[in-house]
């Protein structure tokens, strides 16, 4: 069994029976891994070439990241052929709301959060080259919606799809059902993957932003208990040393 333990983003396959196995993706989505809390497709491979064709539970909390690394995610996933049944957690947004679209069944709580936009990044170079990346994004925008509608509601078009994602749009779990054949299943405790830098550049709900909020006041917090702690430290050492003149 291999099993890949991240403290903060994941990815992880457990054999929990001889015909179904698990697979967690929390973090952000790499095309090269720089560190322990981000997820690149090929420890995707690697993990699914290990369980052959089991069925496969696989569960959901990522900002998203890379479009490449995404869709290779996807496109393995959606190959597989034992039946995959997605968990979306905290949320799977950007490109991991691609990755989900690769499950047989997608089960959402009403609290967690479905978010779609347009590709988007970085692009530098003369005016023939940004028309070149401005090209490559629409197609880009177009296979991300054709992922989109393999799971559509009946009456729900590529082109709503594509509007959608022009207003970066979140979905709980409630109103993902509006535009996606999905199943809405029981409120978790589960927190969004709100690490790393991806998350910041996204229109968060109040919800979530209140969240981020949070999370950073307590590592501030925190920095600053260490801060406090090692001026201790350091006062203590000064007093050592005098008793010990």
């Amino acid at each position: 069994m291999s099993v890949l333990n991240l403290e903060k983003g994941k990815i992880e396959v457990k054999n929990k029976d001889s015909t179904k196995a698990e697979l967690v993706i929390f973090g952000e989505i790499t095309s090269n891994k720089w560190s322990d809390d981000e997820i690149e497709p090929k420890d995707v491979k690697e993990l699914l070439d290990e369980i052959k064709d089991k069925d496969l539970d696989i569960y959901i909390n990522s900002p998203g990241g890379s479009v490449f690394a995404g869709l290779a995610i996807h496109n393995m996933l959606a190959r597989h052929k034992g039946y995959k049944k997605v968990y979306i957690e905290g949320y799977a947004a950007s490109i991991a709301s691609v990755i989900a679209m690769a499950g047989d069944e997608i089960i959402i709580p009403e609290n967690a959060y479905l978010m779609i936009h347009k590709a988007w990044g970085l692009a530098i170079g003369n005016a023939d080259d940004l028309r070149e990346r401005a090209t490559l994004y629409e197609r880009l925008d177009s296979t991300i919606a054709n992922a989109y509608m393999s799971k559509a509601k009946e009456g729900v078009t590529e082109e709503k799809f594509l509007e959608l994602m022009k207003a970066e749009s979140w979905f709980n779990g409630k109103e993902a059902q509006e535009y996606f054949n999905l199943t809405l299943g029981e409120g978790n405790n589960t927190k969004a993957c709100l690490e790393g830098e991806i998350y910041k550049n996204y229109k968060l709900p109040k919800e979530l932003k209140t969240k981020a909020q949070e999370q950073k006041q307590i590592e501030n917090n925190k920095e600053n208990d260490n801060f406090g702690s090692f001026e201790m430290d350091i006062a203590k050492a000064k007093l050592k040393l005098l008793i010990e003149l």
